[in-house]
Order: structure tokens, then sequence, then C-alpha cells
């Protein structure tokens, strides 16, 4: 078995291993900088020893596959803080444009607050003037027009969220279908032995964009991955895609609906469609109650304090707003009079008696049946979209973070460390060069022979 014939085959067969790890090395260096590529890496392998006789040769190195650097863990725990920070990042994004509604302390509902009872206090002072009793209804007007204002702005941004919900679904459906594409090319080349390691990363891309939309499950099978909602409804399974669907719901809010015909809408929490929903389904609805709540009480008290006096011609007060009570309260209250006079400032139905002001002023710190003063109810609002707004954005900071030492550890396993891969490819050369060397002298050691057989001289 040691014969020059051997040795040009081993060292022919190293070379074809060393020009392998060249290309692999060379592919590594030459994606370095493209978003979601895995390294790879050749393994190679030590041929089977051949027994000749007494004495052992070994034959060489073989090439058993060219393998893709991955770390699954890693990539699911990725996917995972992907789903939380996207879903963060929808919600900072809404509730800014709602805290925007009540950040103003010199305008809105909180400042027309100030400037009404500042108007029956003045007219305290005097309460047959005309200008300060009208003063009296332009400050209700501006409040009433500043509560309807909101109420409409909060159902602007919240019907704007139905496209944002519509948008990201078809996204969803778009990329499950890219996946459903992958998966059988994936599974066909695992099975044939070979490294799917350019779909694989193609395949991965897409599962991290998946995740910034919506919360999935991820699981690897022999035919690709399986993805699912976090309540377990298939998105992708094989080589088919399940596509999502939207549907007007009661409330006039689009709803999640899945390719089964089910609501889905409620077990979304994670990525842009989580967050999106949140908001949309819970935190304005939220704020929209307490407005109307608001409107209702302080309204109902302003009433009642009216009723409790007498206007300028001796008569018994009038409401001085009206309102759809419940629902729509704030979008329905208006000042319900025109006529000045009309405001109940006597207490007896005497002219010039100021006694009943007392009473509407007592509206500004007495508490509504939610309980607290109409000002202090309408700071905790206030407060509350704060909080919301605030906590958002401190799970995107957190996430980030998090996400960032993730895509780090994730880089040093399988991004390309250029330093790494140079050293590669010159000891990858060197062993070419030297397989190369190992055939260059077993063929001139084969010449030789061939040109020592033929000058020898012949048997006579």
């Amino acid at each position: 078995m040691g014969s020059l014939s051997f040795a040009m085959w081993t060292a022919a067969q190293a070379l074809n291993v060393d020009q392998e790890a060249l290309d692999v090395t060379s592919n590594n260096i030459a994606n370095e900088d493209t978003p979601g590529y895995t390294r790879e890496v050749p393994i190679l392998q030590e041929n089977a020893a051949i027994t000749d006789g007494n004495i052992t040769y070994g034959s060489g190195v073989e090439l058993t596959q060219i393998q893709s650097v991955r770390d699954q863990v890693l990539e699911l725990q990725i996917a995972e803080q992907n789903q939380q920070q996207s879903s963060a990042q929808a919600q900072t994004n809404s509730l800014q444009q709602v805290q925007s509604l009540f950040s103003s302390s010199t305008s809105g509902i909180g400042a027309d607050f100030t400037a009404f009872f500042s108007s029956l206090s003045q007219l305290s002072t005097n309460p047959t003037s005309e200008p300060y009793r009208q003063a009296v209804l332009t400050a209700a007007q501006n409040l009433a027009g500043d509560f309807q204002q909101t109420e409409s702005n909060l159902d602007t941004i919240q019907s704007g969220l139905n496209q944002t919900v519509g948008q990201t679904v078809s996204q969803i459906n778009t990329i499950t279908a890219q996946i459903a594409q992958l998966n059988p090319q994936v599974g066909a080349m695992q099975q044939a032995g070979q490294d799917p390691g350019a779909l694989e990363d193609q395949e991965d891309e897409l599962i991290q964009q998946l995740s910034q939309s919506t919360n999935v499950q991820v699981t690897q099978t022999e035919s690709g991955v399986t993805i699912s909602t976090g309540n377990g409804t298939p998105l992708v399974v094989g080589g088919q895609s399940y596509a999502l669907q939207t549907a007007e719901g009661s409330s006039g809010m689009t709803d999640v609906i899945s390719a089964q015909g089910q609501d889905i809408t409620g077990n979304i929490t994670g990525g842009t469609l989580g967050g999106t929903l949140q908001v949309q389904k819970q935190d304005i609805p939220s704020v929209l109650t307490q407005l109307d709540n608001l409107a209702s009480q302080f309204g109902t008290a302003i009433n009642n304090a009216q009723g409790k006096g007498f206007d300028e011609n001796g008569n018994a007060g009038q409401a001085l707003f009206s309102f759809t009570a419940g629902a729509g309260a704030a979008s329905t209250l208006k000042v319900a009079i025109t006529d000045p006079s009309l405001i109940a400032a006597s207490s007896d139905g005497t002219a010039g008696s100021g006694g009943n002001i007392a009473n509407l002023l007592a509206v500004q710190t007495a508490a509504l049946p939610s309980g607290a003063s109409p000002i202090d109810t309408y700071s905790n609002l206030v407060d509350q979209v704060g909080n919301l707004t605030s906590q958002a954005q401190t799970q995107v900071s957190a996430t980030t973070t998090s996400l960032n030492q993730l895509n780090n550890q994730l880089g040093a396993i399988s991004g390309v460390d250029i330093d790494e891969e140079t050293t590669n490819l010159m000891n990858y050369q060197r062993a070419y060069e030297a397989a190369a060397r190992v055939i260059s002298t077993v063929d001139d050691l084969t010449q030789s022979v061939l040109q020592m057989g033929a000058s020898a001289p012949s048997a006579p």
C-alpha cells in the first residue's frame, strides 16, 4: 500500500479539501457585513485507516460537511425580545399621541376648569354684571368644546390604529408565505445531508421580522420550522402558510381572525400588532371611559348647583350643560343656555343676590362620584396617561439593552470575525501549498523511477 500512487492520491484529496476550506473562508469574509449571515465552517475528518499486513496507513482527510454555526437558544431569545421591544415601541408611538392631548398646562380641559371657576369667582363680586355673566358662559363653552375635541381626537387616534392593524396583518401574511416557501427547500437539503446555511439565514431573518410583528412560537421539525401565534394558532406548518384576516368588531375597531375563522385578537400580546391592539382595545377605551365619566359627573354637579338657585328673572335655575350620560358624554357635552341672565347666581330669587354662586364654586373642590374633585380627577387622568407612556418607554429601553446584549452574544458565535477568518485563510493556504508540494515531489519521484526503468539494461 505504501506507494507513490497512494501518496499522490492522498495529497490530491488534501488539495481538494483545502481548496473547499479556502472557498468557505473566503465566503465568510465576503459576507462580513451581510445582515443575518451566519458564518460557516468546514468540518474535516480523518479518513479511515487502511491496514496492509502488520502496517496501518493513514488515508488522508475528507470534508464531511460545511456547517453553519448557529445557536438556536439565543435566536429564540432574540425573537422573544423582538416581540417585547416592538410591542413597547408601538405602544410608545401611540401613547405619545394620546399624551399630547393632555400635556399642555396652559390650554385644554385642565386650564378650562380653572378658567371656568375663576369666572364664577369674578361673578360673585358683581352678580348683576352682564360681562361677568357672559364670561361664565364663554368659559363653560370653552370647557365643553375641549371635552368634545379631546374625545374626537382620541377617536381619531383609535380609528387610525385600524390601519396599523391591517398593515401589520398584511406584513405577517407576506412573511409567513415566504417562510413556507423556504421550508421544503431547507428540509430537502437537510435530508440530503447538505447544509442549507444560506436558506436558513433567510428563514431566520424572516422569523426575526415576524417576531417584530407579533408574538410567535417557533418549533424546529424535520420539514423546517413550524410557527404559531402565542395561543397556538398555526401560521406556518411545513410548506403551508395560514393567512390571518381582519374584520370589524362590535366596537367598530379592527379584530384579527385566524385562518380557521376564530377571533384571536385577545391572544395577540407581542410585536407591533400586540402593542397596537393594547392601546387600541384597552388603553384608549380606558381613557375615554374616564373622560366621559368626568364630563357626565361634572355636568351633573354643575346642573344640580344651578337648580339650587334662581336666575335674574327670579326663575329656578336651568341646567347649564346638556350631555348624553355614559359613553360619549364628553363628545356631547354642550352649554344648554345662551342667555347670560339665566345663570342662577341668586339664592333667594332677588335681583343682585349672588348666594348661589357659592354652590357653583363648591363643585370645584367637592368630590365627584368617582371620588375626587373635577380638577383632581382630570389630573389623575393626565397622570395615568403619562405613566402608561413612561412605562412603555422604559420597556423600550430595557428590551433594547437586552436585545443588544443577545445580538452581541450571537454575533460572537455566529458572526464573522475578520481576524479569525484571516488566520484560517492563511492556515488553509499553507496546507494547500503543502499538499501541492507533496504532489510535485511525488510527481518528480515518479518521473525519476520511470527514467530509471527506461535506462536500465535489458536482461540477457
